[in-house]
This record gives structure tokens, sequence and C-alpha cells, in this order.
């Protein structure tokens, strides 16, 4: 039986361009591939504590390929095509929580792609039963300790040595509630009596 997916989102950038946030997908291995090539060094460092450049086409498989249950990744891509600009994902380490990361290509940073990542995984991750984030940041990560600090999400931000570690509360976010049945408009007619 094939998981239906999550829906895809539409936001827009601070510099008012378009993108959608979408599930990731197995076939979406070429496009990541191309994303870490484009990724600078610095970037690669602060998201992996480490400027390692090379993605093998196994480990891009294993990343693009998520249940989204227990792991769940959704990119961002332009409205015209499946190229990756973004990536954010969580793997849950408990019943109730979830180890989250993103990254944004570098021509993008800044623009609100970040910060909105962060609010499609929480409401997604809310929809599969985690209550909480945790991240782990190099605390030069300015950045990045800025999207969190900033989230609505009661963040928890402890610092040891050159990590940051990170707690989000995903339960400030409101449980979704079913939507009502729609009501018959009403035609403002009144019935007569029936003479028969």
């Amino acid at each position: 039986m094939t998981r239906k997916l999550p829906p895809e989102r539409t936001i827009t950038l601070r510099d008012g361009r378009t993108m959608r946030l979408r599930p990731i997908l197995p076939s979406d291995v070429p496009n990541l591939l191309a994303f870490h090539e484009r990724l600078s060094r610095e970037s690669l460092r602060l998201r992996y504590f480490t400027p390692r450049r090379t993605l093998t086409e196994e480990r891009a498989a294993y990343l693009c390929t998520v249940d989204f249950d227990d792991r769940a990744a959704f990119v961002a891509s332009p409205l015209d095509s499946d190229a990756i600009h973004a990536v954010g994902r969580y793997e849950r380490e408990s019943p109730h929580s979830a180890e989250v990361a993103f990254i944004v290509e570098d021509a993008l940073q800044g623009l609100g792609i970040g910060p909105a990542l962060l609010e499609r995984l929480a409401e997604h991750a809310r929809s599969r039963g985690i209550e909480r984030f945790t991240a782990a940041v190099l605390y030069e990560n300015t950045a990045m300790l800025s999207i969190f600090r900033r989230s609505r999400f009661n963040p928890q931000i402890s610092v040891e040595g050159d990590c940051a570690f990170v707690k989000l509360d995903l339960t400030a976010l409101p449980t979704p509630q079913p939507r009502p049945e729609p009501r018959p408009l009403s035609t403002g007619l009144r019935r007569l009596p029936s003479t028969a």
C-alpha cells in the first residue's frame, strides 16, 4: 500500500519570490546531489561540523527515501522545477521526540526559507505524535540559532563548549481541529402551507 505524501505548501520569500515546500521523493537523488555540490564549504561545516564535500549516490538515496513518520524531509523548490535549494528533515529519536536539521543554499540564505521549513516540519511532526524537536548546532552558527530563538516553540538552548543544544516544544502549536461540516445555504424562501 502506497503511503499518502504530505501536501505541498507555497511560501513567499523576503525578496518576493515564490517557492514550494514539497516532500522529498526517492526520485530526488540527482536533485539532492546537485544541491549538495552547490553548497559552500562553510555551509557544509556549519551543518555537519566538518567541511565534507562528497555525498555518495547511496547516501543520497537513503536521504531521499523517508517514511514521513519516523523520518521526514521537505525541500524548497521553484514553482517550475524540482531543483532543490534547501532541505529540512527530522528523525525520530523516541516516541515523542525527534532531531531536526535543515540547510539552505548559500545564495538563498536569509530570505525566510529556514523558518518556513521549521514550521512545516513541526506541523507534520505534530501530526505524527512528535511533541519535541532537538537539535545540536555549532554555537558560532548564529543564523541557525536565531531561527530557533525566534520560533514559537518555546526554545530552550544550552551551551557546552562550542556546541549549542536546542529543545523546541511542538505542543506550542495548536492541535489541528476537524473542520465542521458545511451547513446548507438558506434560500430565504418560506414553505407555503399545503392546501391539499
